[in-house]
């Protein structure tokens, strides 16, 4: 596995009480509040607010899922709508009374983030259709074409794992404390739960297209 060392190329400061989740809805980035129970939307190039929504329950991760924000509650995954904030639906936790710490969305299904483990799972029914041994824990994932990103409870680096293969190749190390992940398409964001703010990185070779 590569040990690589990365700086961050923007940073956006943000007003959160406890950082739990970043997402990328195809156009803005999205970062969830446990502390105050709410997510909230910014544009990646200036930082200006859009919309806050309120996350009731809200414990840890963010993603987007057909158009709406997904989230762990206690007990379940749950959809809201973007627009108006208001739950759709809830939908029991494939593992009951094992917390959530993370998750993302992709073509394949929904990563979901555990404390002893990285599953995928089908987005219709969340049926299990892959494991990634995670032994430190997961606090934050994303997923590109070809790789798994995640964090650890250690927030001390970046693990990347290739689907492809089979196993981790690289082991990005950041400034702060890295813990929920999204990935643009060009760059792989994080939040920086130490210090209140998300981090752009250039990793070259995450996409499909390049790798």
């Amino acid at each position: 596995m590569i040990i690589y060392t990365a700086a961050s190329v923007h940073d956006l400061s943000v007003d959160a009480d406890q950082l739990a989740g970043l997402t990328w809805s195809g156009h803005a980035l999205w970062y969830a509040d446990q502390g105050r129970g709410q997510a909230t939307c910014l544009d990646p190039r200036t930082g200006a607010l859009g919309q806050t929504l309120p996350c009731p329950g809200l414990t840890a991760g963010l993603t987007t899922l057909g158009g709406h924000l997904l989230y762990a509650a206690e007990g379940a995954l749950r959809l809201c709508d973007t627009q108006t904030g208001d739950i759709l639906r809830d939908v029991p936790s494939p593992r009951p009374g094992v917390p959530i710490c993370g998750m993302e969305a992709g073509k394949d299904g929904i990563w979901l983030g555990w404390s002893d483990a990285l599953e995928l799972r089908h987005a219709s029914d969340l049926r299990l259709l892959a494991t990634v041994p995670a032994p430190l824990g997961i606090t934050g994932v994303t997923v590109t074409d070809r790789y798994v990103a995640h964090t650890d409870r250690l927030g001390e680096a970046i693990t990347v794992f290739d689907l492809r293969a089979g196993r981790n190749v690289l082991q990005i190390h950041v400034d702060g404390r890295p813990t929920s992940l999204t990935w643009d398409g060009l760059r792989l964001w994080y939040a920086d739960a130490a210090n209140l703010r998300l981090r752009a990185l250039d990793v070259p070779g995450l996409s499909a297209t390049t790798a």
